[in-house]
């Protein structure tokens, strides 16, 4: 959503502005993303006009790819033929990643008197084998933060969803809300215990805690609350842990409410900081980062890792205060996410 680079591409920027020149073959940029998204296609640009920067020649204009289009990715292909000088048809065809079945447990229901129906679902943590065991295959091994994929009946596409638990939780939650013509949230909003879901694990190893003991600022709102909560319950080890948490209605959309004050009573959580936007007096989760600025401001100076998770207007809002909050010291957004210490899965 951000127009981050995938993980396996995150050095070829540096490495490519380290070079001392360009090599000497031709280039072509395509850069694959979704037209919705503010940054479409981002690291596709930079990486474009660093290659320009540097003076590498030029084989195609840099191209898109909007939402998979098996038309754009055969266009594009036919004029990477025309550019070679050979014939070449190339087809985008989906490969369908292996799935388990997993059975719901248990459901949670929140947001029905709102007309906002969400619920934090758990599944059965299914089997696995020895050879996933071996390999982590399957649901062998996954971290909060990491990304189920779900496969809705009566389509082909997958959508992703947000892990609020590992492995050693012995569960797989989720938090789903239900879009007005949601395909998928539709199914799953409308699932009792015992019926099951096709689904796959995709890990998501840049949007993880780590094993550091610095503290973690945690900024959420809405759904965005599953990983995070999935982090907290996850600190077995008393990391210090601020959790910025964002909801319409504490009445209706307060998820995981009932198991915060246990994981401060446990040492899991230190400190919850929630913003009401439909109250009395409606605020943002940003509005009550800039109320903790100056315990903020000295959280991030003393090394603290900022993980934001939920929708991209939130996430802009958060960036913006934090902005304000760090100025006095020097620092931004840019600079914490240049250090590792600022990430977001935002949708």
């Amino acid at each position: 959503g951000d127009g981050a680079a995938p993980a396996s591409a995150k050095g070829f920027l540096d490495r490519l502005n380290a070079s001392d020149r360009a090599p000497d073959i031709s280039l072509a940029v395509l850069g694959f993303g979704d037209r919705s998204f503010p940054a479409y296609c981002a690291f596709a640009r930079d990486v474009a006009a660093a290659a320009q920067a540097k003076g590498w020649p030029e084989l195609l204009p840099l191209d898109t790819i909007d939402r998979q289009s098996p038309q754009d990715f055969a266009r594009w292909g036919r004029a990477l033929g025309d550019a070679l000088g050979i014939e070449l048809e190339l087809s985008h065809r989906p490969v369908q990643p292996q799935t388990t079945t997993l059975t719901l447990v248990s459901r949670r229901d929140y947001g029905a008197e709102v007309q906002a129906p969400t619920a934090i679902l758990r599944f059965a943590l299914p089997r696995a084998s020895l050879w996933q065991r071996l390999l982590g295959g399957g649901f062998a091994r996954f971290q909060a933060g990491d990304l189920i994929g779900i496969l809705p009946e009566g389509s082909a596409v997958p959508r992703l969803y947000s892990l609020a638990s590992g492995r050693r939780d012995g569960f797989i939650e989720i938090v789903v809300k239900k879009h007005p013509g949601g395909l998928c949230s539709g199914q799953l909003t409308a699932l009792k215990p015992g019926d099951t879901v096709s689904a796959f694990l995709r890990r998501n190893p840049g949007f993880r805690p780590g094993r550091s003991r610095a503290p973690l600022i945690l900024i959420g709102a809405g759904t965005g609350i599953g990983p995070l909560a999935g982090f907290v319950r996850g600190n077995t080890r008393g990391r210090p842990v601020h959790l910025f948490f964002g909801m319409r209605h504490p009445e209706s959309d307060f998820f995981y409410g009932e198991e915060f004050p246990g994981w401060q009573d446990e040492g899991r959580l230190t400190r919850l900081v929630t913003a009401v936007s439909r109250g009395a007096r409606p605020h943002y989760v940003q509005d009550a980062l800039r109320g903790e600025a100056t315990q903020v401001a000295e959280l991030i100076r003393n090394g603290a890792r900022v993980m934001v998770c939920g929708g991209r207007d939130m996430a802009s809002g958060v960036a913006e205060a934090l902005a304000e909050i760090l100025a006095p010291a020097g620092l931004t957004p840019a600079v914490l996410k240049t250090e590792g210490r600022y990430v977001e899965d935002v949708y």
